[in-house]
């Protein structure tokens, strides 16, 4: 029983906005920029969460990773690591200031 606690815990850090955003912030805004998302910024303050909801913040993905459930789970328990983090990413927040989300300009044909 611990194994399968263990490995579902695993597979869901690896892809929890909050582990995201917190060690790959350039990463995730190129991720973001990719997908088209309407989000400017992402705060560093509850990132994780906000990640998250930008992702769903745009034109529907049809990658087989991408389903709105998965998301939703996903946004709950980023929620849950925001919360403990808060002091960490308040710091971070007053020192550097939102992410940016660059958007990457399409040459012209």
């Amino acid at each position: 029983m611990k194994g399968y606690i263990a490995g579902f815990l695993i597979a869901a850090l690896s892809g929890c906005g909050t582990v995201k955003t917190l060690n790959d912030e350039e990463g995730a805004a190129d991720d973001l920029a990719r997908w088209n998302s309407n989000c400017a910024s992402i705060p560093r303050t509850y990132s994780g969460t906000a990640y998250q909801f930008c992702s769903l913040n745009g034109p529907a993905r049809m990658a087989a990773d991408w389903e709105a459930r998965q998301v939703a789970f996903d946004m709950a328990l980023s929620a849950l690591a925001d919360t403990v983090l808060v002091p960490y990413t308040l710091y971070r927040q007053a020192q550097y200031g939102p992410i940016p989300i660059r958007r990457k300009d399409r040459p012209l044909p």
